[in-house]
């Protein structure tokens, strides 16, 4: 009777023994597995979206104007960086367009010419170079830049109905006066700049070459127009030898 009474007993301790070993065996494993890290999170350096299609400028180079005022115009307002240039009477009809001309002489990523807040002219360094008439109820932009001659025009609605770039590289007009020196239709870079006119029920240019040293005036040409319909340019038979 005591033999099996130690015989239990010794079981018992054979069993705490083994609980024992386990335990510390479990711990062993814990403590030898590889930790997770958990890193802080930081701010992401992807630039933010600039979605403000025009830049920051001082209220001291920032001006509301009629048409009239920015006509009158010989000079930017405030030289050195950007100037903002509000025109507060643009109205074609029952509508008002939203006209703003961002001026930068120091290279400016959003200079130009906007028309309901999309920038329709990438370019304002002189702002003698941007001209604007209202005519047969719709806003035609004669753009003088990077020493070209485009016209663009808007209706009420900001919808450009009119370019004449586009219209001139469709067409391919061959200037007559030309065809001794080049062979090239007539473009933007080829028109007197000067030499626009602008009506109810159309406008005028004429075109101009220069080559050896020498100016060489071309025909006078017509684009007529009824409502947001535009004729092609066709030559009024004008021609000058210059």
């Amino acid at each position: 009777m005591k033999r099996e009474k130690n015989k239990l007993i010794l079981v018992y301790i054979l069993m705490l023994l083994v609980i024992v070993l386990v335990i510390a065996l479990t711990l062993v494993i814990l403590n030898n597995s590889p930790k997770e890290t958990y890193k802080e999170s930081k701010p992401s350096n992807i630039p933010a979206v600039d979605i403000n299609p025009y830049p920051t400028i001082s209220d001291e180079c920032t001006f509301d104007l009629t048409l009239s005022d920015y006509s009158a115009l010989t000079g930017p307002k405030c030289k050195g960086g950007y100037s903002r240039y509000n025109l507060n009477d643009i109205n074609l009809g029952d509508s008002k367009l939203n006209i703003v001309i961002i001026y930068s002489d120091k290279n400016g990523a959003k200079s130009g010419l906007y028309v309901n807040n999309t920038r329709v002219i990438n370019k304002a360094d002189n702002l003698l170079n941007i001209r604007l008439g209202i005519f047969d109820n719709k806003l035609f932009i004669l753009d003088k830049n990077n020493n070209e001659a485009n016209v663009l025009v808007y209706n009420s609605n900001g919808e450009n109905v009119y370019n004449l770039k586009d219209t001139l590289e469709e067409v391919q007009i061959i200037e007559p006066t030309f065809q001794s020196i080049s062979s090239e239709p007539i473009n933007t870079k080829t028109i007197d700049q000067n030499s626009f006119s602008f009506e109810n029920s159309q406008f005028s240019f004429q075109t101009r070459l220069i080559a050896n040293n020498q100016t060489i005036t071309g025909s006078k040409y017509i684009v007529s127009f009824t409502g947001e319909d535009f004729n092609d340019p066709v030559t009024s038979n004008i021609q000058n030898q210059g």
